[in-house]
């Protein structure tokens, strides 16, 4: 797998609901990373979805950081 990659996070808060985040990171510590950025006893698990960055995206993305998609912020 391409070390560029982002993968795809699930995460879920106190609330139940689920959140999607992504990890410039290589997938062994994909969820570690999304771990440290979010409050304790939340969970997170890794999911299937891969994907590279494109375009002018490649450049505001640093290997190693994690963020929120936020328009999935509710998924159920």
């Amino acid at each position: 797998m391409n070390p560029n990659d982002i993968h795809v996070v699930q995460v879920t808060p106190d609330d139940g609901t689920h959140q999607l985040w992504a990890a410039a990171t290589p997938r062994e510590e994909a969820v570690d990373r999304v771990l440290n950025a979010i409050p304790e006893g939340w969970c997170a698990h890794l999911l299937d979805e891969a994907f590279g960055p494109r375009g002018e995206t490649i450049e505001i993305i640093r290997r190693g950081d994690v963020w929120q998609l936020h328009d999935s912020a509710s998924i159920n």
